[in-house]
């Protein structure tokens, strides 16, 4: 699993260009929170690319089972 913190200037490379990489590479999971708006999505890789299995909102909790078991706050996770 990957885990990144997209920030403004780096939106495209995060969400376009990093997710084909990763999925290229193997990674199973790919976790990213978009500090602008503190929305966190859950991708899972599906062959060469990831399909995105839970969304969390600011005020809202994430609960993981897989890859592993977390409870995730989007603000706990950006100042």
């Amino acid at each position: 699993m990957v885990g990144e913190v997209a920030a403004p200037h780096t939106a495209v490379i995060d969400r376009v260009l990093k997710p084909h990489l990763y999925a290229a590479a193997g990674i199973e999971w790919y976790l990213l929170v978009d500090q602008e708006t503190l929305t966190v999505r859950l991708h899972q890789r599906q062959g060469g690319h990831y399909v995105e299995r839970a969304t969390t909102k600011r005020g809202e909790v994430l609960e993981l089972t897989e890859p592993v078991r977390a409870t995730i706050r989007p603000e706990d996770l950006v100042p």
